[in-house]
């Protein structure tokens, strides 16, 4: 009775490490499928964030392109992008006749994503926001006192 328990415990000895080498990379594959899709999404978000933030660095008076873009970069550094274009207003400085600010920001997904980078080439995540300007157009002149 003690032999034939125990030639069935024995009979089963490899069975887990079976089970586990056939599921393991499925198993492991969703996992860096969720990462590589919670980057994503985090990027988009984070794109959008700095289109917008760049746009309103760049309404009030006296703001310049280049401040604008300093903002969107030092915001997209947060989680690392890399390649990123950022164009203000289509790369035109300001005048007194500006009376919207659009901020866009391009992010292309090859040079970005964690585990399947050739599943993303020619990909962009495109990001834009357009905001007013708070520049004043109207008949008051701030060199009458």
């Amino acid at each position: 009775m003690i032999r034939t328990r125990r030639r069935k415990a024995d009979c089963r000895l490899g069975t887990s490490a079976l089970e586990f080498s056939l599921t393991a990379p499925a198993l492991l594959i969703v996992i860096f499928c969720s990462c590589e899709f919670a980057r994503i999404s985090m990027m988009r978000n984070i794109a959008q964030n700095a289109a917008y933030e760049a746009a309103r660095t760049s309404i009030v008076e006296g703001a310049t392109n280049a401040e604008g873009v300093a903002e969107a970069e030092r915001i997209l550094a947060r989680i690392g992008a890399q390649g990123a274009t950022i164009t203000i207003n289509a790369g035109q400085e300001f005048d007194i006749d500006t009376d919207a600010v659009v901020a866009r920001i391009e992010i292309p997904m090859e040079q970005n994503a964690f585990f399947f980078p050739m599943f993303y080439e020619d990909k962009t995540i495109v990001a834009e926001s357009s905001l007013r300007t708070e520049r004043y157009n109207g008949f008051y002149d701030s060199n009458l006192n």
